[in-house]
C-alpha cells in the first residue's frame, strides 16, 4: 500500500455531535418547574403547620375550659366548707340533704371567691329561726312525767258523789 498523501484526504473523519445548548426556553422551563416545584413544597409544609397550629389551640381551650371548671368545683366546695364551719360556730346543724338544696353559687363575690359575711349573714338567719322562745312551753299540757303516776287521794268530784 502506497503511504501517499492523498489517501489520507480520502479518509472520512466523523465529527461527534455538539450537544447543543440549552436553548433560553428550556432553561426557563426547568426554572419555572423548579419554583413550582419548591412552593407546592412551602404550601404543603404550611398546611401541615396549620393543622398542628390548630390542633394545639383546641387542645388549649379545651385544657382552659377543664382548668376553670376544677377552680370552680374548688370554690363551691370551699364555700361549702365556710357555710358548715359558720353554721357550727351558730350552734345550727345543716344536713347533707339541706346542704345539697342549697345554691352555693350565691355565697360567692363577683371575683368568684367565698363571701364570708353573705354566709354568716345567712347563718345568722337560721339560727334565729332556731332559737327557743323566751316563755315556759310546758304549761298547761298535762303531766309530763314519765314515771307511774303519782299517788292521788280520791278526786273532788268523785269525793262530791259520796
Amino acid at each position: 500500500m502506497d503511504d501517499s498523501p492523498t489517501n489520507t484526504l480520502d479518509a472520512t473523519t466523523e465529527m461527534e455531535p455538539v450537544a447543543e445548548a440549552p436553548s433560553e426556553g428550556s432553561q426557563i422551563d426547568s426554572e419555572t418547574d423548579k419554583w413550582k416545584s419548591l412552593s407546592r413544597t412551602n404550601e404543603a409544609r404550611w398546611k401541615t403547620a396549620s393543622a398542628e397550629l390548630e390542633a394545639a389551640t383546641a387542645k388549649s381551650a379545651e385544657l382552659e375550659q377543664a382548668m376553670t371548671a376544677m377552680q370552680e368545683q374548688h370554690v363551691l366546695a370551699l364555700t361549702e366548707i365556710h357555710l358548715q364551719h359558720a353554721a357550727q360556730q351558730h350552734g345550727v346543724e345543716l344536713t347533707q340533704d339541706t346542704m345539697s338544696k342549697l345554691n352555693m353559687s350565691a355565697f360567692l363575690t363577683e371575683e368568684g371567691s367565698a363571701d364570708v359575711d353573705t354566709i354568716t349573714e345567712f347563718v345568722t338567719l337560721l339560727d334565729s329561726g332556731v332559737k327557743k322562745p323566751t316563755y315556759a312551753q310546758d304549761v298547761g299540757i298535762g303531766p309530763q312525767s314519765s314515771g307511774a303516776p303519782a299517788q292521788r287521794g280520791v278526786s273532788l268530784d268523785a269525793r262530791a258523789r259520796r
